[in-house]
């Protein structure tokens, strides 16, 4: 009786542990948009309080995918405190894309403390699932991870062979903006191989990927890597035109210490000394590790033997040597293939090992699970014969409600056919109001596109296209200027999306019209290009002020503000 009693808890126990909490949707629908938007996805997980959670499996889900989201924000967590209860479950539980993508951010914590040796086995082990997930943005996400080891550690063959198949796998299901940054890498990699000829053509690749896909942060790395190049094979005063464009459009203070040792170099070419003590000093101030540290040491020493300072240039070019002396034995110290190797044999070792005690714990529990059916038949069958009982002493009680029931009827029937004839009517004036706000709403928008996409198509082109350009920039500039056309705009977004234009008014009482205008536009699905056109600022900086404006409402952590960020695209 007690080993029965004890298994029946132990069922229950089970059970329950495995109840989802209110807050298991919420993770799954979390899990479907992180890649795409993992601002929004840190704002909501920060959200869940933890101790409201009440399975082992809902804290690894919360655990998982929180690290994702600061690892995909750019917070570099240096701990196991977030991801462990990931760790924990996942090691036993859960598909191959959750132990995947567990083994994967145990790598780039180890990253973060510099510890590759620890990163590249946690990659390992994340790799040997990749048969089992077929998934090509996070394969081409291991491969890249897996070729910055191998670069920071100067195997650049290595590193080529990685960043190949990373850019294969962002191209096979059209992430171009990913595949775009692998171009980069691949680039480097030939450049650092000495293969420079290839080392351009990549490095141009990407920078036609960056121009087409308007990304502004990538342009410029482009760029700098070009003049760093053009430094390297001693050309860098026939780059002239793109540093001046590095310095004039991009912010310096975003500079590595490579590109802006470069730049100096350029300045020393043409003996603009001033210039080139300026950037120098920001080099110094932007080195961040030993290999930075080594190439100002002999960018500068190059530059004082070129100005007439031998005895300076040969202090800097020692210093520069003794510390790229022990970089390299610290590199060595890394046995990054030796580590695999042993992760391996180990690896075999240890599932064998298990193997052989899962066959004697699967024996085990099939014994339990038959005893458990048996006494589960027993009981069922009790139950069969007490129900029975019960079945023919209700049977009397029903013939005598069956008649009530028939009496009830007939006045239910009257009653339902009044509240359906008044729901029909009902919808039918919530669908004509839908119907209505939708119509004007869609002109309204589809005009507006058209103009804007006609604005882009004839500007700048030859004279015979100049009548055009002229007639739609007059309608573009009569909307853009309307107020009365933004205020209808505005009661239409209220109307359609849940009042969150006066929602905002209510939450941020001293919010600009400029910002709320930017706001009608965008909650009325008007792309960043057809903005630009509007407001007259470039597309890069609606995308900056929509970004600082979602911020700005996720701070206030009221109901309203969570209303006004979900209608948010």
């Amino acid at each position: 009786m007690k080993r029965l009693l004890f298994i029946l808890a132990f069922a229950l126990t089970f059970v329950s542990c495995n109840r989802h909490s209110e807050h298991w949707n919420t993770l799954s629908n979390v899990e479907s948009y992180i890649v795409e938007h993992p601002d929004s996805a840190l704002i909501v997980l920060e959200q869940i309080d933890i101790s409201e959670l009440t399975s082992k499996e809902e804290r690894a889900k919360l655990a998982l995918l929180l690290s994702m989201a600061l690892d995909k924000n750019y917070v570099d967590k240096t701990d196991f405190n977030v991801l462990q209860p990931a760790i924990d479950y996942y090691e036993d539980n859960g598909s191959a894309t959750e132990k995947f993508q567990t083994y994967y951010l145990q790598g780039r914590i180890y990253q973060n403390q510099g510890n590759d040796t620890q990163a590249m086995i946690a990659y390992a082990q994340a790799k040997e699932l990749l048969g089992g997930i077929d998934n090509h943005y996070l394969s081409g996400q291991l491969h890249t991870e897996i070729g910055n080891i191998y670069r920071s550690n100067y195997d650049y063959a290595k590193s080529l062979e990685a960043y190949q198949p990373a850019y294969d796998h962002y191209t096979a299901v059209g992430l171009e903006s990913y595949a775009a940054y692998a171009l980069l890498d691949i680039g480097l990699s030939y450049w650092n191989l000495e293969d420079i000829a290839k080392g351009i053509e990549y490095i141009n690749e990407a920078l036609q990927m960056a121009l087409k896909l308007q990304d502004e942060y990538l342009e410029m790395v482009c760029y700098q890597n070009i003049v760093i190049l053009c430094d390297d094979i001693d050309a860098v005063g026939r780059c002239g035109s793109i540093v001046e464009a590095l310095v004039d459009q991009y912010n310096i203070e975003k500079f590595d210490s490579g590109s802006l040792v470069a730049i100096a170099s350029y300045y020393a070419e043409v003996e603009e000394y001033d210039r080139m003590e300026e950037y120098i000093g920001r080099a110094w101030s932007n080195t961040t590790n030993a290999k930075d540290s080594i190439n100002v040491y002999l960018t500068q020493a190059d530059i004082l033997k070129r100005t007439g300072k031998p005895e300076e240039a040969l202090q800097y070019f020692e210093a520069g040597v003794k510390r790229q002396n022990r970089e390299v034995r610290s590199s060595l110290k890394q046995p990054i293939e030796t580590t695999q190797k042993e992760y391996f044999q180990q690896q075999a070792e240890h599932n064998a090992y298990r193997l052989k005690k899962d066959r004697e714990l699967y024996i085990t529990l099939g014994i339990i699970a038959l005893l458990a059916l048996i006494v589960v038949a027993m009981y069922i069958r009790h139950r069969m014969l007490s129900k029975d009982l019960e079945i023919s002493k209700y049977m009397v009680l029903s013939s005598e409600l069956q008649s009530a029931i028939r009496d009830r009827e007939d006045r239910l029937s009257a009653i339902s056919e009044h509240i359906s004839s008044q729901e029909e009517a009902h919808n039918t004036l919530v669908s004509d109001m839908h119907r209505q706000i939708a119509e004007l709403f869609e002109k309204q928008y589809e005009l507006l596109d058209k103009l804007s996409n006609t604005y882009y198509e004839t500007q700048g082109v030859s004279k015979e296209k100049e009548n055009i350009f002229k007639q739609v920039k007059s309608e573009i500039d009569k909307f853009a200027t309307d107020k009365r056309a933004v205020a209808q705009l505005e009661k239409i977004v209220n109307t359609y999306k849940r009042n969150v234009i006066g929602l905002v008014r209510s939450e941020i009482p001293n919010i600009s019209e400029r910002d709320i205008t930017l706001l009608c536009y965008i909650y009325a699905g008007f792309s960043a290009k057809s903005i630009s056109i509007f407001i007259g600022e470039t597309t890069s900086n609606i995308l900056t002020r929509k970004s600082r404006l979602r911020s700005k409402i996720a701070k206030l952590d009221s109901a309203n503000a969570r209303v006004v960020l979900e209608e948010m695209p």
